[in-house]
């Protein structure tokens, strides 16, 4: 980590190191019994709570054992699992944890010794090893400070496979001492993200962000202002104007019929009304030819289906009678509705027959079918979403484990307590959030609020991730029930779950936005993951 300003410059060696004075600790919280690996979390003096810790080989017995040769621990009796630090003697006092080096002195050390050293200091994997800095000076206070995930265990027993055998300063992560954040004065504590040829090394920090606005959304569009955006021909004009529009306030119900064909590419832009009309009478040859492909299978040769093929009509029909029934659209035994919604579905196998139909995709077809009221129309709107989200629905959860990915690289970010909360409840791997991402929140707004949000989300604006922002606001609305102590993996899925239909679309919208501009704001002083996350 470099701490740099215009006056001066501090770096440091070793790239898996951290210094933290022994006199800032105050207590050490211990893990709950029964869990498979176990932490610790260090509180320092000022009440600040440093991330988790987390020993997945075991050794945090040593790494405590370790510590006593400096302090001593006691049990508090105030809090359970809680250890209290106090110094042996006034000399002890100004000792430290300097340099607690993983790669011996100047980053070298012989094949026996760092094996020795991996029995003796905790056999710790740091699968996820997390360190923050905080401070009770007013200038540091404003910083937030250091997170650093890495996984470093084949480096450190096998050094001959990495191109390196010193580390260079600036690859050393550092908890930095009180002194040096007062030398840079006001300046912004900036973290260097280099890359590492050994893999698996990630910095992600806090710039020091500015103050969070609650943009105005607007009316929705209306037909006059869609008129005025079309030339004599019928094409659309200024369509970048168009969607900030749409963004800003969404489309009116009686428009979305003929824009969402636009926003989902079924419809182009710069197309004339008469070449529309040419493009529209292909589309439904297309459609329909898809169509007979299985229509046209008799009983012999369905009964000579691939198994895939007869997983996909089984997973549909068992989909499409239970695919949003409380709404008039779709409600009674013989709705034609559900027949329509049955066979766009069985369209889209032929047309995508890798992917095939997987459960979730009847969720995203039925508001587009509602708003289209017309079978080809739906199917190539849906064509054009699944376009956006088809890597949701990826055999191997790629698709669904990137976005994890990057939501939790947000929220470590913008929401570092709330982060080590989640740790501490083994809910790190955000699988409450699992549902919002899988099918774009279909389940947790109402009907009428969910064509608003895909609507906003279809123009792009102001990133092809904003979705992931959404999840950020939400969990910034409902941080301070999910921190509760009582709240663990359980409760938390609980109050999510719960949050279904209860949201309100505006004003996480608006929130979503002021995140967003927030970071934009300060794009430069923005980790590389942050930025490439929201297209800054």
């Amino acid at each position: 980590m470099d701490v740099a300003s215009s006056e001066s410059q501090k770096t440091f060696p070793f790239k898996y190191d951290f210094t933290v004075d022994i006199e800032d600790l105050r207590y050490i919280r211990k893990s709950k019994k029964g869990l498979n690996w176990k932490y610790l979390v260090l509180e320092l003096k000022d009440g600040a709570n440093l991330p988790t810790l987390h020993f997945h080989e075991g050794g945090s017995k040593n790494f405590l054992k370790a510590i006593e040769s400096y302090v001593m621990l006691a049990q508090s009796s105030k809090v359970t699992r809680t250890l209290e630090v106090m110094p042996h003697n006034n000399n002890a006092l100004t000792q430290s944890f300097d340099e607690l080096n993983l790669f011996g002195e100047n980053g070298q050390q012989t094949s026996s010794q760092r094996r020795g050293f991996l029995e003796r200091f905790c056999k710790i994997v740091f699968l996820t090893f997390v360190c923050s800095l905080f401070s009770q000076t007013p200038i540091s206070s404003a910083y937030s400070g250091l997170s650093k995930v890495t996984n470093y265990i084949q480096d450190f027993l096998n050094p001959a496979e990495v191109h390196y055998q010193t580390r260079p300063k600036h690859e050393r992560a550092t908890l930095v001492p009180d002194e040096a954040t007062e030398a840079v004065g006001s300046s912004r504590i900036q973290i260097k993200q280099e890359e590492d040829t050994a893999g698996g090394f990630e910095m992600i920090t806090c710039a020091d962000l500015g103050p969070r606005s609650e943009p105005t959304r607007s009316l929705p569009i209306n037909e006059e202002f869609w008129n005025n955006h079309k030339d004599e021909e019928g094409r659309i004009i200024d369509v970048d104007e168009v969607k900030r529009s749409i963004f800003r306030g969404g489309i009116d119900s009686n428009l979305r019929k003929e824009v969402w064909k636009y926003l989902l590419n079924y419809y182009i832009w710069d197309k004339t009304t008469a070449e529309l009309k040419e493009h529209k009478e292909i589309k439904e040859e297309n459609y329909y030819r898809m169509k007979m492909q299985w229509k046209s299978i008799d009983a012999d040769q369905e009964s000579r289906f691939t198994a895939i093929s007869r997983e996909n009509k089984s997973l549909i029909d068992k989909d499409v009678t239970r695919t949003d029934r409380t709404r008039i659209f779709y409600e009674g035994q013989e709705n034609v509705s559900l027949k329509l919604l049955n066979d766009v579905l069985m369209t889209y196998c032929m047309f995508n027959f890798d992917l095939g139909y997987v459960q979730g995709m009847s969720d995203l077809l039925s508001p587009i079918l509602e708003v289209m009221g017309s079978e080809v129309d739906a199917f190539w709107c849906f064509v054009g979403y699944m376009d956006i989200v088809q890597h949701n629905f990826d055999l191997n959860q790629r698709g669904m484990k990137v976005q994890l990915r990057d939501l939790h690289t947000l929220i470590q970010y913008m929401e570092p307590k709330l982060w080590d909360h989640l740790e501490e409840k083994e809910s790190s791997n955000l699988y409450f959030c699992f549902r919002w991402l899988l099918i774009r929140f279909k389940r947790e707004f109402s009907f009428e609020d969910i064509q608003t949000l895909w609507e906003v989300s279809w123009t792009g604006l102001p990133c092809r991730n904003f979705h992931l922002v959404m999840c950020l606001a939400l969990l910034d609305t409902e941080k301070s029930s999910l921190m509760k102590e009582d709240c663990g993996f359980t409760e938390i899925l609980k109050h999510v779950n719960e949050m279904s239909g209860k949201i309100e679309l505006q004003a996480t919208l608006r929130k979503a936005e002021g995140i967003y501009l927030q970071l934009a704001a300060c794009r430069k002083d923005l980790p590389d993951s942050i930025r490439q996350i929201l297209d800054l």
